[in-house]
């Protein structure tokens, strides 16, 4: 009986999953838009795709050439009616994912002018800082001995249930800020300020979630990672007026590089 439980979570994720076509589960009002965009294309894919395969078995099967039966089938040069309908369709799908991909990329991009919090996210060769508005700094970058398990890796705080604004910056070269929960990336780029808003939802509160950078950035690219805590908004508060100064994680100190070189110009 003590297998019970997690077995039923986990055929209940399994299932869960299936109707989401395989999509992860998105923690912010934002993913929701990206959720549709992904279960619309199957729901476009799937007729589609069963009326393709259903006409080649159909015309396999229909218009074989059976033993002692050879003949050529009739030819048809046009067929007006068809060959519009093959045309137009095509043009109506791909004007119809245009307009909802253009309305959801409006939804995610938009940032609003008055949001609960707005943090400062500083990624650079290798590791994060994040910057309250209290001036509160959390600041990570890779062990000595990196390991891509690493259990001490930076913690970027934010609230449930309200506006975050996230401004994002790079200190040298390219990078990503990337949290699979939130079905988004954006690029850090030199000299740009990348801002973005989430909302996460309130039930994720006190959960804690894996963000990392996407974007090749040097020798210890993919040590590059960081954990997003989501705290109850009631919390938050009282949380980042008890928090000052620098925090940093033990193995703050950046590893060396080898002699020939490794930081990406």
């Amino acid at each position: 009986m003590g297998h019970a439980r997690p077995n039923l979570i986990a055929v209940h994720d399994l299932f869960a999953s299936v109707i989401r076509w395989g999509s992860p589960n998105g923690i912010t009002s934002q993913s929701k838009n990206l959720t549709f965009l992904w279960s619309l294309t199957y729901y476009i894919a799937l007729p589609l795709g069963a009326i393709v395969v259903g006409l080649i078995l159909w015309s396999a099967i229909r218009y074989r050439e059976k033993p002692g039966q050879e003949r050529i089938p009739r030819q048809v040069q046009y067929h007006i009616p068809l060959e519009a309908l093959y045309t137009v369709v095509p043009i109506v799908l791909v004007v119809v994912l245009f307009v909802f991909v253009y309305r959801a990329e409006n939804r995610i991009d938009n940032v609003s002018k008055d949001p609960a919090l707005v943090v400062r996210v500083d990624a650079f060769q290798w590791g994060w800082k994040f910057t309250y508005p209290t001036g509160y700094q959390v600041i990570g970058s890779v062990a000595t001995e990196p390991s891509i398990n690493s259990p001490d890796l930076p913690v970027l705080t934010l609230p449930a249930g309200e506006t975050v604004q996230v401004n994002l910056f790079s200190d040298d070269v390219n990078h990503s800020f990337y949290v699979p929960a939130f079905l988004f990336k954006r690029d850090a780029i030199q000299g740009i300020n990348n801002s973005f808003d989430v909302n996460i939802d309130p039930g994720v509160a006190g959960q804690r979630f894996i963000g990392e950078c996407t974007q090749f950035c040097g020798l210890y690219h993919p040590y590059m990672r960081f954990w997003l805590q989501v705290m109850p908004k009631a919390q938050f508060g009282t949380w980042l007026a008890t928090h000052h100064g620098i925090t940093t994680n033990a193995s703050a100190a950046v590893a060396p590089l080898p002699k020939h070189g490794g930081r990406t110009k």
